[in-house]
């Protein structure tokens, strides 16, 4: 039986690309919702932020992440 074989022994790289900040942004805030959130899920959400922040981009508005 002879067994031929087209393949060769290319030194193929894989590319990493990070669609994050694609489809992930900053989570706003309504009065009602700082209200009715509890303090765990508010803080959660601050740190959602912060990361994008850090991660993503600076919005032009610094406040954004204070309130």
């Amino acid at each position: 039986m002879l067994t031929v074989s087209c393949a060769q022994n290319l030194s193929a790289k894989p590319e990493v690309t990070d669609t994050a900040c694609d489809w992930v942004s900053i989570i706003y805030l309504t009065e009602h919702d700082i209200a009715v959130l509890d303090k765990q899920t508010k803080r959660d959400i601050l740190a959602h932020n912060k990361a994008w922040q850090a991660n993503c981009k600076q919005p032009t508005d610094s406040s954004l992440l204070t309130r």
